[in-house]
């Protein structure tokens, strides 16, 4: 066990147990080193933010269990280096949350702020972070402003997304779910949260004997805390009185000792939080049907590889494995060989609907994207799809024949699942909320892009991020946007393009940023078009990174070039966090990298043949990268590549990695 690092002592002094005491607070002295206020610094938290976050986090106490997953979670952070280690990726060892981690006020906070970020967005984790300090009645001249709360929740973020958490959080968000509807669903209002939150704190210290809650999708994750991190006795019911969930499994009588007991209801309304003997109500959050509302969505936790389609599709998805499992599987094979057809340039619409002024947004290209290959990366990702073995026969039988009679029998089978599917869109009924059943018709695309896309994503070996339950109903959506409605079956079918308009117009880097994250961000420039902005080569948001391979190393394999990297945590360079890495300007801009492309060679020969990229080339070939910040856009980086070789040391060009 780790809980001897909670030993050291609080900088905030003695309190009653529930309260603060500021004039301890405010007049006693803090004493922390220049290299934790460096770090602070670089994180965009002030020194006072850490005290007040301490202050009132010394009210809540973990379980042992809880403490030492947290600790579990810290140890295992790494970074992994760029090219030449000048940047990194990940929570480097010098990182915040390792200093917070040293005392037991700081791991609360840590643990609270890493698992408000797995299922609120960044900024609605900030507010609720404000509003559980203002319970405790602080001075307002002693008031961190909200961005300090929210960079503090920030440096927490992805230090969960590997562990446990999320499959708790979702399958306790499931009791909580239409099974074949979306999970787009609002928070809860902030103040509401903090509030039950901090009853929580009083039940882990013993000032509470018992907590009565009531409402929609957040008291999940009041639960998936309380059982998680708190190790209390959680009690989920329905609003019967039954027992739908505990975490041992059982579903007997209500007991006496359980400490946190939910009532699920659909029936609240939002308004200001009810207070009756103990007894809290969540206002539900609505559905959301504006992407402008996107940053106040919940995630609902993280599917596990296993499960990740019923447990997202629910019942249409059991549709397509079950009675359906030979039309699903003549659809994905048919699939696999039409994506073949098209690297192959066999159908001449295919081809032209890829066509991109930027080659970022075009599908990725391995050998389990297409063909005989997709098939295998679709069995080993999604065992799901293995468990019939007529889904897997008929998938197998449809990749080997013609393009043409692919087209064909992908068409056949789409068409039958739409005069099978009770969605609203096959139906021909276009009124009502869009909340409705999954379509089936959209299903097959959806689960060939996510194919599509992981074939191109990779992971380290000790690091396992599942994808977020929102990110996947959100490629769903995308799909749905992408295929038109009415003439679904008289125009598209009749195009031998039909699975090229399926694959969303954006680039990779943001199709790995959606799985995992279950959010879009329209406000963040990179989102924007690609005609304002250089080419991006990594992100990092809400926790997450995401870079192209041409950073972490020198390849010539043109697949592995393209491969996406995944781990939890930020880009770092000379220490500090940064949310973007681009290509630089042609011409250097402001940034003063020039990309120059073109090579000035001592000589040059003639190659006709050769295995790969490395025998083109100029043996020995050394890359460095040029790094510096942005100066026309905040917390990003411009990034190329210098490429050189010994024989000719005055010869070099510069390009981008995405460029690459």
């Amino acid at each position: 066990m780790a809980s001897h690092r909670n030993s050291s002592r609080s900088v905030v002094g003695f309190q009653q147990q529930g309260t603060v005491d500021w004039t301890l607070v405010t007049g006693g002295s803090v004493t922390l080193s220049a290299d934790v206020l460096s770090r602070l610094s670089k994180a965009g938290v002030e020194a006072f933010t850490l005290v007040a976050a301490q202050a009132i986090f010394s009210n809540a106490k973990l379980g042992r269990q809880g403490e030492v997953r947290m600790n579990k979670a810290i140890d295992s952070l790494s970074a992994f280096p760029s090219v030449d280690n000048v940047l990194w990726f990940g929570f480097g060892i010098k990182h915040i949350v390792r200093t917070l981690q040293d005392s037991a006020e700081g791991l609360a906070c840590v643990a609270v702020c890493a698992s408000l970020t797995e299922h609120y967005s960044t900024p609605v984790a900030g507010q609720i972070l404000r509003e559980l300090f203002l319970l405790y009645h602080p001075p307002a001249e002693y008031t961190p402003a909200l961005r300090q709360w929210t960079s503090l929740v920030a440096t927490s973020e992805g230090l969960l997304a590997s562990t446990e958490f999320g499959l708790v959080l979702h399958g306790i968000a499931r009791l909580f779910l239409r099974d074949d509807w979306s999970s787009r669903m609002s928070a809860g209002t902030p103040k509401a949260i903090a509030t039950v939150l901090e009853q929580g704190f009083q039940i882990s210290r013993g000032g509470l004997d018992q907590l009565h809650l009531s409402g929609g999708a957040d008291c999940a994750w009041i639960a998936a805390v309380a059982h998680w991190i708190f190790d209390l006795r959680v009690e989920l019911k329905n609003e019967n009185g039954d027992i739908i969930y505990r975490p041992d499994g059982t579903r007997n009588d209500s007991s006496a000792d359980s400490q946190v007991i939910i009532t699920y209801s659909e029936k609240n309304e939002p308004g200001s939080i009810q207070v009756t003997r103990k007894h809290y109500t969540i206002p539900g959050g609505r559905l959301l049907f504006s992407d402008e509302l996107e940053h106040g969505c919940t995630t609902c936790g993280r599917v596990s590889w296993e499960t990740c389609l019923i447990d997202t599709f629910g019942n249409p998805m059991r549709h397509l494995l079950g009675k359906q499992a030979r039309t699903f599987g003549s659809c994905l094979g048919s699939a696999a060989r039409i994506f073949l057809g098209n690297m192959r340039d066999e159908g001449y619409g295919a081809d032209s609907t890829y066509q991109s002024e930027d080659r970022e947004m075009l599908p990725p290209v391995s050998n389990s994207s297409y063909g005989r290959g997709f098939c295998l990366q679709a069995l080993k990702l999604l065992p799901e799809l293995d468990h019939d073995p007529a889904l897997r026969q008929t998938m197998e039988a449809a990749v080997d024949q013609s393009y043409e009679n692919a087209i064909e029998k992908y068409l056949h089978s789409i068409t039958q699942l739409s005069q099978l599917c009770q969605c609203k869109r096959c139906c021909g009924d276009s009124t009502g909320p869009k909340e409705n059943s999954y379509c089936l018709m959209i299903l097959v695309p959806t689960v060939c892009t996510f194919v599509r896309t992981m074939s191109a994503i990779q992971m380290p070996a000790e690091v396992e991020v599942r994808p977020s339950r929102r990110g996947m109903e959100m490629l769903y959506e995308k799909q749905e946007r992408a295929v038109p409605s009415e003439s679904y079956e008289t125009e598209v079918l009749t195009e031998d393009h039909i699975l090229a308009i399926s694959w969303p117009e954006i680039g990779i880097l943001q199709l790995s940023h959606i799985i995992f994250t279950g959010r879009e961000n329209s406000s963040v420039s990179w989102y924007k078009a690609p005609a304002q902005n250089p080419h991006t080569a990594a992100i990092s948001h809400y926790g997450l990174c995401f870079s192209l391979d041409t950073l972490i190393k020198t390849k010539s394999d043109p697949e592995e070039v393209c491969r996406v990297t995944v781990i939890p945590g930020r880009i770092e360079w000379n220490g500090m966090t940064f949310d973007s890495i681009r290509d630089p300007d042609r011409g250097g801009g402001a940034e003063g990298i020039a990309q120059n492309p073109d090579y000035s060679s001592a000589s040059w020969t003639d190659i006709t043949a050769y295995d790969n990229l490395e025998d083109s080339s100029s043996p020995n070939l050394r890359a460095e990268l040029i790094v510096v910040e942005a100066a026309t856009e905040t917390r990003s980086l411009r990034v190329a590549c210098r490429i050189s070789t010994p024989k000719h040391p005055g010869h070099h060009f510069t390009i981008g990695a995405a460029k690459i």
